[in-house]
């Protein structure tokens, strides 16, 4: 579910500092939790070739229940 206010923005990639966990949020589904993620543990960005994900957070581990179809 795409959320609009803050920390989302709009966008659809929501990254979990924590976790090192990348959801896609227009596929989300209630096992990411996202509301249980701490605001301030939370990047988000537009896409996946978005250059800030890929400099700020090379390595990260795609969600296994939202990011399933991305990846197939």
């Amino acid at each position: 579910m795409i959320r609009f206010g803050y920390p989302y923005f709009g966008k659809k990639y929501l990254y979990d500092i924590v976790t090192n966990t990348l959801h896609y949020l227009v596929n989300e589904k209630p096992e990411c939790r996202i509301d249980e993620i701490d605001e301030e543990n939370v990047d988000m960005y537009s896409s996946l070739n978005e250059g800030s994900l890929i400099t700020d957070h090379p390595v990260y581990r795609p969600c296994p229940h939202c990011m399933k179809k991305e990846y197939e």
